[in-house]
């Protein structure tokens, strides 16, 4: 998969700025963080669910092919820590994934006003990357580490672009819809082990994004 990986970017890059002539580009740095916990009640008493956080960050490169589309290729890491259902002896157990993807993306243009527009976002995320399991074993907190990998597509409909000034803007973008596949491998008490978790119904991440965008 780590192979298959490089040689996408290497070919999209390649793909990507052989179009850098024209001057219809522009680069975008993006942060997004996600924090969300609940609270269980019991026979009157409540009970803290530890929260669960989704960290993501990604760098895009687009080009306009005309006036309202533009195509591109980003490149993800994404970090989910989410909390298991288990406490033991104190301590709460998390499952942690990690994952960098290869991104390439077709963004709709649409000028609301002069300076806002709506820019929707088409997506293919290629990555690989671990899943942290944490476990209680004779007392001790013990991480068991798998390899993943994923392929997904999806679409971010409610994305919009700020233009600051002609050379400069902020975007923002809120929910994320996709289908998703992962493949997990790795080793359980010495078993070689390998599992595929597919989602074929579109799922929801309400979180929220924001990022700087540099026309060039």
């Amino acid at each position: 998969m780590k192979k298959i990986f490089i040689i996408l970017v290497a070919v999209l890059l390649t793909s990507t700025l052989s179009f850098a002539q024209s001057g219809k580009m522009f680069v975008t740095g993006q942060l997004g963080f996600n924090s969300s916990s609940t609270t269980n009640t019991f026979a009157g008493t409540s009970v803290d669910v530890p929260a669960s956080n989704t960290f993501d960050i990604m760098g895009e490169f687009h080009y306009k092919i005309t006036d309202e589309i533009a195509v591109g290729l980003g490149i993800n890491y994404n970090r989910n820590s989410s909390y298991d259902g288990t406490t033991s002896a104190g301590n709460d157990f998390f499952d942690t994934r990690s994952m960098f993807s290869i991104v390439p993306s077709a963004i709709y243009e649409i000028e609301i006003t002069e300076n806002f527009k709506y820019i929707p976002k088409l997506y293919l995320a290629i990555g690989f990357g671990s899943y942290d399991d944490e476990s209680d074993v004779a007392g001790q907190i013990t991480t068991t580490t798998n390899d993943l990998s994923s392929i997904a597509i999806g679409v971010k409909p409610l994305s919009f672009e700020y233009r600051i000034n002609t050379k400069l803007a902020i975007t923002m973008s809120f929910g994320d819809m996709y289908y998703s596949m992962y493949t997990y491998k790795g080793t359980i008490g010495g078993t070689a082990f390998e599992r595929t978790d597919k989602d074929f119904d579109l799922s929801a991440n309400y979180g929220a994004s924001f990022g700087l965008r540099l026309y060039l």
